[in-house]
């Protein structure tokens, strides 16, 4: 038995099979360039590496780390084998040359190089500076609050945070109590506050930091 086709269900067909294969071609070269622009960014950058053997040296002294990462900067323990040299603060540029160490680097690195180096003090200070693939600096922060010491009647807990989304959350914990003349504590004097700070790293390596602000918790 015979039946018709009707023309209408056949021209819709036709017509949608015709979307269907020009979506799957514009996926395809969508994809294609994608990973063309991937594989000219990272020639470029192995290129840029080649050209500058310093500047790669340098990086292989930084460790990859894991996001979320969490530094507690009162448990830093300052490995010699990782103390930086004049050749690398030519990227750094620190005004204590014979006294940085490396701490590691922050994943992804298809656009820039994040690098945590630590400066010195009466605790050790992290310090955030971000590079382009050729090693030109493009910013550098202080990841730390800065209110640790041993100050008579003082005490300090501090944490740094960098998540997988690159915001850095900063704070102090802060216990600070007056003392008399011989050094002891004077009571009824005690202040408890916090002092934090957040940030976020852009994908362009900048990095944006809010100011010092306190609260206290007395």
């Amino acid at each position: 038995m015979y039946t018709s086709t009707n023309p209408h269900s056949l021209k819709n067909f036709i017509l949608l099979f015709s979307f269907i294969i020009v979506g799957a071609f514009l996926g395809c070269s969508s994809n294609t360039s994608k990973q063309n622009k991937n594989d000219s960014n990272n020639n470029a950058a192995a290129k840029a590496l080649q050209s500058n053997p310093d500047f790669k040296g340098f990086l292989r002294k930084f460790k990859v780390l894991s996001l979320p990462l969490t530094i507690k900067t009162l448990e830093i323990i300052v490995d010699s084998s990782k103390k930086l040299n004049n050749k690398d603060n030519a990227f750094i540029k620190s005004e204590y040359p014979n006294e940085i160490y490396a701490y590691g680097m922050l994943p992804d690195t298809e656009a820039n190089y994040k690098i945590i180096w630590l400066a010195p003090a009466e605790v050790e200070v992290p310090v955030l500076t971000t590079f382009t693939k050729d090693g030109k600096k493009i910013k550098e922060e202080g990841l730390g609050v800065g209110g640790c010491g041993s100050d008579c009647g003082f005490s300090c807990k501090e944490f740094i945070t960098i998540n997988k989304e690159l915001t850095i959350f900063s704070r102090d914990s802060i216990n600070s109590t007056d003392c008399d003349t011989s050094g002891n504590p004077m009571e009824n004097t005690t202040k408890k506050y916090i002092s934090y700070k957040t940030g976020k790293i852009m994908k362009d390596g900048k990095i944006r930091m809010s100011a010092i602000l306190e609260k206290s918790t007395n």
